[in-house]
């Protein structure tokens, strides 16, 4: 799995490739977990190149998500795929993230 992290504004821009299942999803959690230090942090994860994603890479984005609201910080999805939403939407997980359909949409929010 490779991740692009980049900043925009104030807000982690994080794009991972591939597929975020058991293998990955440690390595992606410790990457990521990693830009939320600071105070009231804003995190958009681009899921525009995930083209698979397993429990375990859904629990990895939920602790995440736990993590940027608990230092008082927003956290959200972009880009998700026919495929991932589909498992989003079976396991209950597309009430508990807030997804935006494209990266400018998701940064917007963000920024509102």
């Amino acid at each position: 799995m490779d991740i692009q992290k980049e900043r925009v504004g104030d807000i982690h821009v994080v794009t991972p490739e591939g597929r975020l299942d058991g293998i990955y999803s440690g390595a992606f959690a410790k990457e990521v977990g990693e830009l939320i230090t600071e105070a009231s942090p804003k995190v958009l994860i681009d899921f525009a190149n995930i083209d698979f994603v397993t429990s375990a890479g859904l629990r990895a984005v939920l602790l995440l998500m736990r993590k940027a609201q608990a230092s008082g910080g927003m956290f959200a999805l972009c880009g998700v795929n026919p495929q991932v939403r589909e498992v989003l939407d079976i396991s209950g997980f597309a009430g508990i993230f807030t997804v935006h359909s494209g990266r400018a949409e998701g940064i917007a929010a963000l920024n509102a």
